[in-house]
C-alpha cells in the first residue's frame, strides 16, 4: 500500500472528528455575532487530505508532465462550473464567506476526484469508516448517559463542551422529561445520526458470518447512538432503509411490511412528544425566507454561504428571535445561494450520479440506497451540504460511485 493510500486510509477513520482551528474574520460576523457556518476552518482531516493530495500527485508527476488539453476539452463542462462559482462569488454581497464555500467546494470535489480516479473499492473504504462510526457512537453513548460532554481527550477529537444547561444546545422531550441529545464530535445530533445512517449502510456487507458477534456488537452500538440523537428524520429514513433489506430477502414480507409501515406511523404520529413547535415554526420560516430570496435573485441567488448573511433581510416576522441557520432543505440552499441555474446545475449532477450508481455491479445496492438516504435526509436539514464531516463524506461517496472500478 502506497503512502497515500495509508494516509487516506486514516482520512476515513477520521471523518466523524472535527478537531480544527477556527478564524474570525469580519465577514464571518453576522449582527455582531459569530456565525460558525461562516468561519473558515483548518480541520485535521483538511490537513490529512492535504497530505494525501501531495504524495498522490508526487506518484503522479510523470503523468502530470505528459498532460494535455484533450482532457480539458472533454471535461470543458467543469471549467464551466468553476466560472460559474466564480462569478457567483463576485456577485455575493459578502465575497469573504463565498470565496471560503468556494475552496471548500473546490477541496471537497478534489477528495471525490481522487477517489474515483484511484479505483477506491467500497471493501477498502468500508473497514476504516466502521471504526470512525463505532467511535462516534461510544462516545454518543457516553454523552447520553452522562447528560454532558465528557470532556478531557475527547476534546483532541473535536467534542464541544456542553451540558444541560448550555443555552441553544439540543434536547428532547422523553415522557414529560428534558434529554439532552448526544453530539459525540458533530455539531448537531442530527448531523451525527444522518453521518451513522449512512456509515451504517455503507458497511452492511463488511463483517463476515464467522464474525456475527462483532456485527452485533456494532450494530448495537450504532443503532443505540441513532436512537438516542432523537432525530426523527433519520429513523424514518433508517426504517426506509431497514426495509430495503429485509424485502431483499425470502420470507415473512408481508408480516415485515404491515411492521415497518407501523413503526413509521408510530414515529410520525410521536414527533410532538419529542420536541416543541418552536422547532417547526423556525424551520417554516427559514424555508419562507429562502423563497423569498429566491424570488428577489432567481438568476444569481445571493450567493455563496450568504444564505445566514441575508437571512435578516427576508425575517418577515417582526418580534421573533433570528435563527441564524441555513434553510432547511438541500434544494432551496442550493437555490437560493446560486439561483435556477445553480439548481439546474445540481439536479444535473445529481441525476447523472445516481445513473452511474444504477450501474454498480452492487447485489445490495449500497451505494445506491446511501445516496438515496441523504437525499432524503436533505429534504428536511442541510448538514449534508455545509458541515465538515457530512461534506466529507458525501464526497467520497459520490467518487465510490463514479470510480470506473464499479
Amino acid at each position: 500500500m502506497k503512502l497515500h493510500q495509508k494516509l487516506f486510509w486514516l482520512l476515513v477513520f477520521s471523518l466523524p472528528f472535527q478537531l480544527g482551528r477556527h478564524f474570525w474574520p469580519k465577514f464571518s460576523l453576522v449582527l455582531g455575532l459569530r456565525i460558525d457556518y461562516l468561519s473558515p476552518t483548518f480541520y485535521l482531516t483538511d490537513l490529512l487530505f492535504l497530505l494525501v493530495l501531495v504524495f498522490w500527485l508526487w506518484v503522479q508527476r510523470k503523468k502530470i508532465k505528459d498532460f494535455n488539453l484533450s482532457w480539458l476539452k472533454q471535461n470543458w463542462w467543469l471549467g464551466a462550473f468553476f466560472l460559474f462559482l466564480c462569478l457567483n462569488v463576485f456577485l455575493a454581497q459578502n465575497q469573504g464567506a463565498a470565496l471560503y464555500k468556494l475552496i471548500k467546494i473546490t477541496e471537497f470535489s478534489l477528495l471525490a476526484f481522487y477517489v474515483a480516479k484511484n479505483r477506491i473499492s467500497l471493501t477498502f473504504f468500508a473497514f476504516p469508516l466502521a471504526l470512525g462510526v463505532m467511535a462516534s457512537s461510544l462516545i454518543a453513548w457516553f454523552q447520553f448517559f452522562h447528560q454532558g460532554s465528557l470532556n478531557g481527550l475527547f476534546w483532541w477529537l473535536g467534542e464541544r463542551t456542553f451540558d444541560m444547561t448550555t443555552p441553544g444546545i439540543a434536547k428532547a422531550i422523553f415522557n414529560g422529561q428534558l434529554i439532552l441529545r448526544p453530539y459525540a464530535t458533530f455539531s448537531h445530533p442530527n448531523a451525527l445520526a444522518g453521518f451513522l445512517l449512512v456509515g451504517l449502510i455503507l458497511t452492511a456487507n463488511l463483517f463476515l458470518k464467522k464474525e456475527r458477534w462483532l456485527s452485533l456488537v456494532y450494530y448495537f452500538l450504532a443503532i443505540g447512538a441513532l436512537l438516542f440523537s432523537f432525530s426523527r428524520s433519520v429513523w424514518s429514513v433508517g426504517l426506509l432503509a431497514a426495509g430495503w433489506f429485509l424485502f431483499r430477502k425470502k420470507g415473512r414480507q408481508r408480516f415485515w411490511l404491515l411492521l415497518l409501515l407501523a413503526l413509521l406511523v408510530l414515529i410520525f404520529y410521536s414527533f410532538p412528544y419529542f420536541s416543541t413547535n418552536e422547532a417547526f415554526s423556525q424551520r417554516t420560516q427559514l424555508m419562507k425566507s429562502a423563497w423569498l430570496m429566491i424570488q428577489s435573485f432567481p438568476l444569481s441567488g445571493v450567493g455563496l454561504n450568504n444564505f445566514i448573511v441575508r437571512l435578516p433581510d427576508y425575517w418577515s416576522l417582526t418580534g421573533f428571535t433570528y435563527w441564524l441557520q441555513p434553510v432547511h432543505n438541500l434544494f432551496l440552499l442550493v437555490t437560493s445561494e446560486t439561483g435556477f441555474p445553480g439548481l439546474l446545475i445540481f439536479l444535473w449532477f445529481l441525476v447523472s450520479t445516481y445513473r452511474r450508481a444504477f450501474r454498480v455491479k452492487d447485489k445490495d445496492r449500497l451505494l445506491l440506497l446511501a445516496l438515496s438516504a441523504i437525499v432524503l435526509l436533505g429534504l428536511t436539514d442541510h448538514y449534508w451540504l455545509t458541515l465538515q464531516q457530512n461534506q466529507l463524506l458525501l464526497a467520497c461517496l459520490t467518487g465510490l460511485i463514479w470510480s470506473s472500478q464499479n
